[in-house]
């Protein structure tokens, strides 16, 4: 019996990435955020351009992209405080979401740095 295995696409980060933009435009109605104007506004926009950024990278990969991953991510740990009226759901949502799209260029951009050390491409 031949044995399935998944193998994650070349650039399983950038799809991560993907999926965490369209995670922040739908937020906050899924955590019931959406009547906290600048928490909903704040999410949608990043959501928004995170997507659009992954859609750049995946058509043709470039650093400068995740230098951007690493600005919105920053953006959104600091913005619940920046911001104001943005409840406890909103919160917990950027930081964790900002932590996740950081490590995720972060990993990306060191794997990119290592294959050109190495004399090889990583997409």
């Amino acid at each position: 019996m031949a044995s399935i295995t998944f193998t994650p696409p070349r650039q399983w980060e950038d799809w991560a990435s993907w999926l965490l933009g369209f995670w922040l435009l739908l937020s906050p109605w899924i955590l019931q955020f959406e009547d906290q104007a600048a928490a909903m506004q704040n999410s949608v926009i990043l959501g928004f351009v995170l997507i659009l950024a992954e859609v750049v990278t995946l058509s043709a990969f470039q650093v400068w992209e995740e230098w951007i991953n690493v600005a919105l991510g920053a953006w959104l740990l600091v913005s619940p405080w920046v911001l104001r009226g943005v409840g406890p759901a909103a919160t917990t949502d950027f930081v964790v979401v900002g932590l996740l799209v950081i490590a995720l260029a972060a990993y990306e951009m060191w794997q990119v740095g290592n294959a050109r050390e190495r004399g090889s491409s990583a997409d």
